[in-house]
């Protein structure tokens, strides 16, 4: 079902023009430990919370009643406990937390945002000079600040750990025998899809050091026997013999769609008839009206990361599967996490 846009009144205008500090409120607790020591002991005071959190009252205070406003904590005759969402999503030791994400908002969003403005005039990454180097992209740079590379690292795992464990239960792998996953990481997922089917062999295709790091996972695993690596760059390295299946897991999104479309093609080129190219990532509607968390992803994009990717339409995807030659496209959107979505290729 598509998105539709609320209705802006005025107190949502408010919340728009005070999302830096909305934001801001959000983070404190989770750099402040809030939302694990409600977890773990809810009901607390407000003398209590600044004691346990070592802040002062008054600065205490003010974090309380922010999140209190924002809906995130509930207070009740005195004493604050987690809202529900914020108990699942936020605390630490939850499966679903999203806590991490939020470390990438904070540190690598926030400050590139500062240019989206100047990026819009110039369509280009105008923010990614806030970041040290001299490479066209985040993803090149990052790999000069240790400590900004970790975070960015973190949050990324958390958000694959959120989605991609959806992945083989959504997607019917069964009738493909070399699966490759293109800009496959560390393995997790190119291991995942090989649980799941035993029937079939998984490569992880990526760069050298960062196959190097996804072989030791594999040998880890006692998965060397079935998921293996391939060096290279997908745009120009041929792709491994014999692949009957291709997946591009939260990549499509970092490019703009006419390279992406000359990456549909070269793919669609390496299939033998029967293969299949499978797009797993967050997707925009098709009437450019959300739903939210991809609008306002999109600008990250254009603004920090490439200059160029945003996250795209499932129509936009659709059309350069049928210009590079897939004879039919299959949409999966039932029971994936945020707005989460798959598309397949056939050739």
């Amino acid at each position: 079902m598509a998105y539709t846009p609320p209705e802006l009144d005025w107190e949502r205008l408010v919340l728009i023009a005070g999302g830096h500090t909305a934001f801001q409120l959000l983070w404190a607790g989770v750099e402040l430990g809030l939302y694990d020591t409600l977890s773990a002991r809810p009901g607390q005071t407000l003398d209590e919370l600044a004691q346990a959190l070592g802040l002062a009252r008054q600065p205490a205070r003010i974090l309380l009643v922010g999140l209190t406003a924002l809906g995130v904590v509930k207070l009740e005759n005195g004493r604050y406990r987690n809202a529900d969402v914020t108990e699942a999503r936020m605390v630490g030791s939850k499966p679903g937390c999203v806590a991490p994400i939020l470390g990438w908002q904070a540190h690598i969003v926030y400050p590139g945002m500062m240019d989206f403005v100047a990026s819009l005039k110039a369509n280009r990454n105008v923010g990614l000079a806030r970041f040290e180097g001299t490479e066209p992209t985040l993803y090149e740079r990052l790999t000069h600040d240790k400590t900004l590379e970790k975070i960015f690292q973190d949050s990324m795992s958390g958000l694959s750990r959120q989605a991609n464990q959806f992945l083989p239960k959504a997607m019917d792998f069964s009738g493909y025998h070399h699966v490759v996953d293109a800009g496959g990481g560390d393995g997790t997922n190119a291991m995942a899809i090989a649980r799941a089917y035993p029937g079939l062999k998984a490569t992880v295709f990526d760069s050298p050091s960062v196959c190097a790091h996804a072989r030791q996972n594999i040998a880890a695993a006692g998965m060397a026997d079935r998921v293996d690596t391939w060096e290279g760059n997908f745009f120009d390295t041929p792709f491994p013999p014999d692949t009957d299946c291709v997946v591009y897991c939260h990549i499509l999104t970092i490019w703009s769609m006419e390279k992406n479309r000359a990456l549909l093609k070269r793919t669609f080129d390496a299939l033998p008839t029967g293969g299949a190219v499978v797009i797993f990532n967050m997707m925009a509607d098709d009437d450019d009206r959300g739903p939210l968390s991809t609008a306002l992803g999109s600008p990250y994009f254009l603004a920090i990361a490439t200059g160029e990717g945003m996250l795209h339409p499932w129509k936009d995807y659709e059309a350069a599967l049928r210009d590079a030659g897939f004879r039919q496209t299959v949409r999966l959107d039932q029971g994936l996490p945020l707005d989460h979505g798959i598309l397949v290729g056939i050739k």
